[in-house]
């Protein structure tokens, strides 16, 4: 969302504006277009997207509103993401020093500049002319429509950019301007940009080999939180590392969610698209990396990760914006002490100026996301001063993301960049890596280390996936060639023109007999016997020309329309983990999806059944090719037509589960059933028994078993070891 495209943000505004009520409708609209006539609902909106899609009329409005207004503006114009949660904008305004944040947001709403994301963003429903679905009677009641994710609202992003040069009111903290004298450091660090990109390309070929899997609270199954924390690619140091980055690996993985790498499918996060942004290069790139930090919300850099936990609140966005914006003031070229700017936001940010801040809050962060996280978006150069203290000052990078230039970063002058060796390794020389160069890379050769030279290496799976893709032998070669420093090594040349071959190697029917045998050595007796077809598998083969088919000698076991859903062909024996398969009414489909999480017993066809078991191995395969709790739970219900077993559930997710124990407990008999009814009801024993094995039997723990000897002694009963 952060860089859709205009008609997108037309259709979002349109579709929020339908959710107005005629009462709300009409006085937004009059601020905006200032209407003459009482128009129609239909022709309010229509003008309302025209307008906001004039400049004219919008710097108009814009001087109608207050100082306060168009300085919220003018901030989502810098930060260039035009949705933002309400309360970082209400942060924001108090930041300012406007003590009442709420009103300039407000006042906004009112004017038709500012507009809520309401949820769901489908349209209402028109029925016999009535629009049905909740609708928006006034701003107020939208406030209680908060959740514990909060509100959001958005802007178009024309109407954010016509605000950018506003005057914030921000200090210059210049040391010169403040009293101190001028920094002058030694060596000055600036990222390359490419950090991010790299990590994300690691990050996208490790879950297009496993998928990440979440729990229902938001956090990772043990497995993958083991992936993300030691992968040494993902949490390793860069090349150029200034400060440690706490949880690094679930920082890359917060933000190829919202650069769309990483998708969510129910609980699971499979493998998304590479941004097209990529392709554009390294400004486009860097600038939708930048319109995620306001959406970030499950890392910061004092806490690290924060998955799962619940957020009551995330300062950090507001933060990052207005900390880039100080450094902003101070004239070009002048360093900053961190320090000094983390003083002002303690010192003026609600967050951290009320009375009932805690020491963990006060923790310093801006050192850790200005040369972790900003340094690598080649927004800030760093550099120590004499007193070997950190210190930073805004790129021309920086500035151009900040819409305070209009001089994007340049992509590198020299394409020849990588050196292609005989034993299938590539090494990427960075200074001459572009964005799109990253892309392709990491959708046909596997990143083995990230630094000033980075290491791939072609391999069979790789380059499958980039077929599979849509890539191409001459598109990947002609990539290596290109960029190459040398020739390409004809044992590479060969490799590629292999592996290519052995996915290519396909031949499409346009239709054709399908024939299965009960063993190999039956279809090799068809064969030998003159049988007019192509062997696809041991007991699989093809019939071009059914008329060449002398069906005498065959038993029919029936035809199959694989249009229509599965067929029930299995039963679950008794134990729950045996699969007994129903020959005559199976399909090729089964024999595929079978061998996938279970193992093969009985391939007898004397019965007309084949047996199957689920085992601890078989379903640990499954899993590691991608078999979920879900899956498995469908193919029961469509194949025998009834729920998971308890035993083959067990086997799925035994694993994943906290872990079972034993508990030792003494069992308690009664003469009567009455008696032992007598112990659960009367309060003084209660509490001290389990629960009941059987009519006179009691199960008590053995810490409880002297109280409960002592009690019932009290009620005359003598209990006898």
């Amino acid at each position: 969302m952060a860089l859709a495209e205009p008609a997108f943000w037309s259709e979002l505004l349109r579709r929020t504006l339908t959710r107005y009520e005629d009462d709300l409708l009409r006085p937004v609209v009059s601020q905006l277009i200032k209407p003459r006539n009482q128009w129609p609902v239909d022709d309010l909106i229509e003008r309302s997207l025209v307008a906001t899609a004039n400049t004219a009329v919008i710097d108009r409005r814009l001087q109608d509103l207050d100082p306060a207004s168009r300085q919220v503006l003018a901030l989502i114009g810098h930060s260039r993401q035009p949705c933002w949660s309400f309360g970082n904008l209400v942060e924001l305004v108090i930041a300012l020093g406007h003590p009442d944040g709420v009103k300039p947001l407000f006042a906004l709403l009112e004017a038709g500049l500012l507009y809520p994301l309401l949820t769901p963003l489908a349209p209402p429903v028109e029925s016999n002319g009535q629009t049905a679905g909740v609708r928006l009677k006034n701003f107020e009641q939208w406030l209680g429509f908060a959740t514990t994710g909060g509100l959001t609202v958005f802007t178009l992003p024309l109407i954010a950019s016509r605000a950018v040069g506003e005057n914030l009111g921000l200090p210059d903290l210049s040391p010169g301007e403040t009293g101190g004298s001028r920094l002058t450091p030694v060596q000055v660090h600036e990222g390359d940009g490419l950090e991010w990109p790299l990590r994300l390309g690691v990050l996208w070929q490790q879950v297009a080999s496993a998928p990440l899997r979440r729990t229902m609270q938001g956090s990772f199954f043990k497995r993958d939180l083991d992936r993300l924390e030691q992968d040494g690619l993902l949490n390793g140091a860069s090349a150029d590392r200034l400060t440690d980055v706490p949880d690094l690996g679930f920082l890359t993985v917060a933000l190829a969610e919202l650069e769309g790498i990483l998708a969510q499918d129910d609980t699971e996060l499979h493998a998304g698209e590479l941004p097209a942004a990529w392709d554009n290069g390294l400004a486009a790139t860097l600038e939708s990396l930048w319109a995620d930090l306001p959406r970030l919300q499950t890392w910061n850099p004092q806490d690290g990760w924060r998955g799962g936990e619940s957020m009551t609140g995330n300062p950090f966005p507001s933060a990052y914006l207005l900390a880039l914006l100080l450094l902003a003031r101070a004239p070009e070229g002048v360093w900053l002490r961190p320090a000094d700017l983390e003083q002002w936001l303690a010192d003026h940010h609600p967050y951290w100026t009320g009375e009932a801040v805690r020491p963990s809050q006060k923790k310093p962060w801006l050192v850790t996301f200005l040369l972790g996280v900003a340094y690598h978006l080649r927004m800030v150069q760093a550099a120590k001063d004499e007193t070997g203290e950190w210190v930073v000052r805004l790129t021309p990078t920086g500035r151009w993301l900040l819409g305070l230039s209009d001089v994007p970063p340049q992509e590198p002058a020299y394409a020849q960049t990588l050196l292609v060796q005989p034993n299938l390794e590539i090494i990427a020389f960075r200074q001459g890596l572009t964005t799109g160069l990253v892309a392709k890379l990491t959708q046909f050769a596997a990143w083995k280390n990230l630094g000033a030279a980075c290491t791939l290496q072609l391999e069979p799976e790789t380059v499958y996936r980039a077929l599979e893709s849509g890539q191409t032998f001459e598109s990947i070669r002609l990539t290596l060639e290109q960029h190459g420093t040398r020739t390409l090594p004809t044992a590479v040349l060969e490799s590629l023109r292999t592996w290519s071959n052995k996915r290519d190697r396909i031949t499409v029917y346009p239709s054709a007999t399908l024939m299965e045998f009960g063993t190999a050595d039956d279809l090799n007796e068809a064969l030998a016997r003159g049988l007019p077809a192509v062997r696809i598998a041991d007991n699989l083969a093809v019939v071009v020309n059914e008329d060449g088919i002398d069906y005498r000698n065959f038993r029919l076991t029936g035809t199959r329309d694989y249009a229509l859903p599965p067929e029930r062909c299995v039963t679950i024996e008794p134990d729950g983990v045996t699969l007994s398969v129903d020959l005559s009414k199976s399909d090729l489909l089964l024999e595929t999806e079978l061998p996938r999480f279970a193992e093969l017993q009985d391939r007898s066809t004397m019965t007309g059944r084949r047996q199957y078991r689920l085992t601890p191995a078989s379903l640990a395969n499954g899993r590691a090719a991608g078999l979920t709790l879900g899956t498995l739970e469908t193919w029961f219900h469509q194949r025998a037509g009834q729920p998971l077993s308890a035993s083959a559930r067990l086997l799925m997710v035994g694993g994943q589960v906290d872990a079972p124990f034993f508990r030792r407990y003494l069992v308690l008999h009664l003469p009567t059933p009455e008696l032992a009814d007598g112990v659960l009801q009367w309060p003084e024993t209660r509490v001290l028994v389990t629960s009941r094995l059987g009519p006179t039997a009691l199960v008590v723990p053995e810490e409880n078993a002297a109280p409960l000897r002592e009690r019932l002694q009290k009620a005359g009963i003598q209990v006898i070891d």
